[in-house]
Formats: structure tokens, C-alpha cells, sequence
């Protein structure tokens, strides 16, 4: 057999290449998973002032004699354009506007009425501020509230950091799995407990949705308590995975996959 030496020669390089890229790929899992834990961590140490922010523009009340950010002051500005988009699938509101700082140069109205598609060029028109916020547009005794307000940032923040921690502490453990274990992975290949992994991680993301939706009657707190209760449930439920597909019951033989 004179390619033995060839064949075996062939294989051993193929399990070096393959070696290696598991140990690539995984490092970039690791940092890449590194990366939205910080994230997700960041999006929810800003979700308090998000929230106090919410709060206080509830309770804004126009200005009085003393104009201070904190009150609802109007500031006139005129109109340069509007931009009403209503497609099946895309719904653009947007007013154009020119005026003193720290009025927008574009406002997101939300829709087309009850102002916005009859104003035109060269209107003049009184903008409520609240801080940096274009929160309603007037003219002629007609108002119309815009999209841009605080509202909402907080529960936004934290679906957003809940949804990217799981993906983050996935990536990062089934990338240092296959950085440590990468040869045992380059001879037998992945190992399908960090399959399911991967779907369980899934689902957690998908957790923040309904945990979202909960958070508009509760705040950001409904949020975070609904959700690890949710990926509880889900983790429990989904048990079943890490058990083998045969050989259960008292009899079950024990069944080893590679890690």
C-alpha cells in the first residue's frame, strides 16, 4: 500500500485545519459574546434615569414666568417641508422644520393627522419643547403630539439588554467550549448538547417580547421580573433536550456524548 503513509499523513493535516478552526472561530464566539454582555449591562444601568426621565416629563407643566427645561415651553419655528410616506410596508410622518435652538430640524409625528398633512413650506408654526424634545406641533389652534418624547425609552432599554444577555453568555460559552475542547470537536464534531443550547438561547430572546408587552401596564420592573421567570419556565420545560432519544426508563443504559 504505498499511499498509506499519504492517506494517514492527508488526515492528520485535515484534523489540524479543522483544529484550528474551531479554535478561531471560538475565540471570536468568546469575544463577540463578551461584547454583548457588556452591552446588556450598560443597556440596563441606563434604564433608572430613563425611567425618571419618563416620570418628570409626566409631570411637565407649561412654563410660567421662570422658563427652565423642565417645563413645557412653546418656541416658534417654521415649516420647510413635511414628508408623508404611507406604504403598506413603510409609514413615514416627518415634519421639516427651521427655528431657534434646540428646535429639531426633524420631527417624527406619528401620522398624518390631525396637522401635519396640511401644513405646507413657509408655515409658522409654535413647537412645544420639553428639554430636547419636540413633543407637539401647533397652528391655529390645532395640535398634533409628535413621536418625540421619552416615552417608552426605558421599557425599550431593557427588552433590548434582556434579549442580548442570553446571546451574549451562549456565545461566549460555546465559544470557550470550542476553543478548550477544539480537537475532540475537529475529530467528532460539534457536540448536540451545545445544539440545544443554541435553541434555548433562542427562546430566552424570544422571552423578551411577551415580558415586554408586560412592561407597558408594569415599567421597566414587570419586565425584568416577568422575564427570568419566563426563561425559567422555558428551561424547564425544555429539560427533555439534554436527555438521550433512547434507552429511558429504569433500564436506560448510560448514553456519553463528546462535550
Amino acid at each position: 500500500m504505498p499511499y498509506e503513509g499519504d492517506d494517514r499523513g492527508g488526515v492528520r493535516q485535515d484534523l489540524r485545519l479543522r483544529t484550528l478552526w474551531h479554535r478561531c472561530w471560538g475565540a471570536v464566539a468568546v469575544l463577540l459574546g463578551v461584547a454583548l454582555i457588556f452591552f446588556a449591562g450598560a443597556g440596563l444601568t441606563v434604564v433608572p434615569d430613563d425611567t425618571a426621565e419618563e416620570h418628570a416629563y409626566r409631570a411637565a407643566r407649561p412654563c410660567g414666568a421662570a422658563v427652565t427645561e423642565d417645563c413645557l415651553r412653546p418656541v416658534r419655528a417654521t415649516v420647510r417641508g413635511t414628508e408623508i410616506r404611507e406604504r403598506a410596508r413603510s409609514r413615514r410622518y416627518d415634519l421639516r422644520l427651521a427655528g431657534p435652538s434646540p428646535v429639531p430640524r426633524e420631527v417624527a409625528m406619528g401620522g398624518a393627522e390631525p396637522l401635519l398633512r396640511h401644513l405646507r413650506a413657509g408655515d409658522v408654526v409654535t413647537v412645544t419643547m420639553w428639554r430636547g424634545y419636540a413633543t407637539a406641533v401647533s397652528k391655529d389652534g390645532v395640535t398634533q403630539y409628535s413621536d418625540d418624547n421619552p416615552e417608552g425609552l426605558s421599557l425599550w432599554a431593557t427588552a433590548i439588554a434582556l434579549a442580548l444577555l442570553p446571546v451574549g453568555l451562549f456565545a461566549a460559552y460555546a465559544g470557550g467550549h470550542a476553543v478548550a475542547r477544539a480537537p475532540v470537536h475537529a475529530a467528532t464534531g460539534l457536540p448536540t448538547r451545545l445544539r440545544k443550547r443554541g435553541v434555548q438561547t433562542i427562546g430566552a430572546v424570544c422571552c423578551a417580547v411577551p415580558a415586554g408587552m408586560f412592561g407597558l401596564w408594569t415599567g421597566p420592573v414587570g419586565v425584568i421580573a416577568l422575564w427570568p421567570a419566563l426563561v425559567g419556565v422555558l428551561l424547564v420545560t425544555t429539560r427533555r433536550l439534554d436527555a438521550p432519544k433512547w434507552g429511558r426508563g429504569r433500564h436506560a443504559r448510560a448514553v456519553t456524548h463528546p462535550e
